[in-house]
């Protein structure tokens, strides 16, 4: 998705500023993984210096990497703190802000959000209030990881309240996509914010590829083509018991 923005960018075709800031609020140690051994901050490192056809129409590219586990953080700054353009921080992303940061009108900003289980998601209503009409993101949800439903429904509706705050403040011009691993104990899903004419295409190579990685398959939801009622019913179904949910009124 990243990629895409930055390409996207150097087109001067869009309703940005030539300038991105990425935000990844949970960035870890930045050791990677999978086949092409890519980390969050591995894929933000290479894009923020990524070299292409028309890439010099973007005049600004910085990153602000957050992480709170200090030994954690150490072998992150071990791989990742002479990089230019990024800047680590060793500290909870919980409570920080666009406002921290010298976002100009119509800059791109791109936040991602990977916590361990949906318990430490770092997302608040302060900072959905402070995301510009530009502002993109991507967000994991682990809704029942380590038994997440087994904590206070409290706590669980408080974090689906926080998910359909996002859901209500998408700008005319997004879409948000809500896409989740089918029987997965652990209930992952993501939420994102795309640019409209995106959404189609995004939200089926998202449930192709998805398919291709997790042997249960892949579903997803858009916001502007299956509408706000079927994201907070699954919404429900992520946060809730089965019990819960057969309580509701209907």
């Amino acid at each position: 998705m990243l990629g895409k923005i930055i390409g996207s960018l150097s087109t001067g075709k869009t309703p940005c500023n030539p300038s991105i800031h990425i935000v990844d609020m949970c960035a870890g140690d930045g050791l990677g993984y999978g086949e092409k051994e890519w980390s969050s901050p591995g894929i933000i490192a290479k894009h923020v210096h990524s070299s292409f056809y028309g890439s010099n129409r973007i005049k600004l590219r910085t990153a602000h990497l957050f992480e709170l586990e200090e030994q954690t953080f150490a072998r992150l700054r071990a791989r990742f703190g002479t990089v230019s353009q990024l800047t680590l921080e060793n500290r909870d992303s919980k409570g920080w802000t666009l406002n921290n940061i010298n976002v100009k009108p119509n800059d791109c900003v791109f936040i991602y959000a990977d916590p361990n289980a949906i318990t430490t998601l770092p997302v608040t209503e302060e900072l959905i209030a402070s995301f510009t009409p530009t502002t993109l993101f991507l967000m994991t949800l682990g809704c029942n990881v380590g038994g997440c439903k087994r904590l206070p429904r409290e706590d669980r509706d408080q974090w689906m309240k926080t998910s359909i705050r996002v859901l209500d403040g998408a700008h005319r011009n997004h879409d948000i996509l809500l896409i989740w691993l089918e029987r997965d104990s652990s209930q992952w899903a993501y939420l994102s914010a795309v640019p409209r004419v995106w959404s189609a295409d995004t939200l089926a190579d998202s449930i192709k590829a998805g398919r291709k990685l997790w042997p249960s398959g892949v579903d997803g939801l858009s916001l502007r083509i299956n509408g706000r009622n079927a994201i907070v019913e699954k919404f429900k179904d992520l946060f809730l018991t089965k019990t819960e949910i057969d309580q509701q009124p209907s």
